[in-house]
């Protein structure tokens, strides 16, 4: 009897201790995700702070948690775009009135005078503009192509200086091949008559000398060419058109 109770007592201990190794080996094996289900994260994704902090069961260090903030971080795309608007966008230039003559002579009346004569009968451009002025600079290209475009019988572009010293326009003029018509406004009464308050402006004369629109500024993403031009375009067209209906 002894015996018997000994051995059933030994059965149920064995297998007591069986199915408490496989409670313990049931979670391992539970691990593995089956294949007919979604992973939440696939293992490949999981950085080493978050296989850490599974194994552990264990909340994760400032370290771990600092490392995966930055992998989880998105990767920058680049420097940031610059943005133009009218709150940045360097526009135009304050006029200075500080004026010398060429060697300090006396002021010289052909320079400031607008040739009234050519004038007559054209559409005009009127480039205020001064060699100290950076937008003027970046400008002068445009207007050379504007004069290429559009420069003739019928339209003219006149720039007028208001540079401080007579021998600096002189020579940026020569030295930057600005063989349209030139003024140096010496005694400022061109800037004056005109209302001219900031460096580079555009004014477009009718072919009465009436001022039909004004562009005060150099725009960096559009040139005057492109700003300008189809004003002036569309007028000569329509002289163009009454020509032809004429005869």
């Amino acid at each position: 009897m002894n015996l018997t109770r000994a051995t059933i007592l030994g059965t149920l201990l064995a297998g007591g201790l069986c199915f408490a190794g496989w409670v313990q080996s049931a979670p391992a094996q539970n691990q593995q995700t089956p294949s007919n289900q979604d992973p939440a994260k696939p293992v490949a994704q999981q950085t080493s702070a978050e296989q850490s902090a599974e194994q552990t069961d264990q909340p994760m260090s400032l370290a771990d948690a600092a490392r995966l903030a930055r992998a989880n971080k998105p990767a920058s795309s680049g420097k940031p775009v610059k943005k133009y608007d009218d709150d940045t966008l360097p526009r135009s230039t304050p006029l200075t009135e500080k004026k010398k003559p060429a060697d300090g002579g006396a002021v010289n009346t052909s320079a400031v005078e607008l040739p009234v004569e050519e004038m007559k009968g054209k559409l005009v451009l009127l480039d205020f503009w001064a060699s100290w002025c950076g937008p003027c600079r970046a400008g002068v290209p445009n207007v050379a192509r504007m004069q290429s475009v559009y420069g003739g019988e019928d339209f003219m572009i006149i720039s007028i200086s208001e540079d401080e010293d007579e021998r600096t326009w002189h020579s940026y003029v020569s030295n930057h091949q600005m063989t349209w018509t030139q003024r140096y406004d010496a005694d400022d009464s061109l800037q004056h008559q005109f209302q001219v308050g900031a460096l580079p402006t555009y004014i477009l004369l009718d072919r009465d000398g009436q001022e039909i629109q004004r562009w005060v500024g150099e725009d960096p993403g559009r040139s005057i060419l492109e700003r300008i031009g189809p004003e002036v375009k569309r007028r000569l067209q329509s002289r163009e058109s009454d020509s032809t209906a004429e005869n």
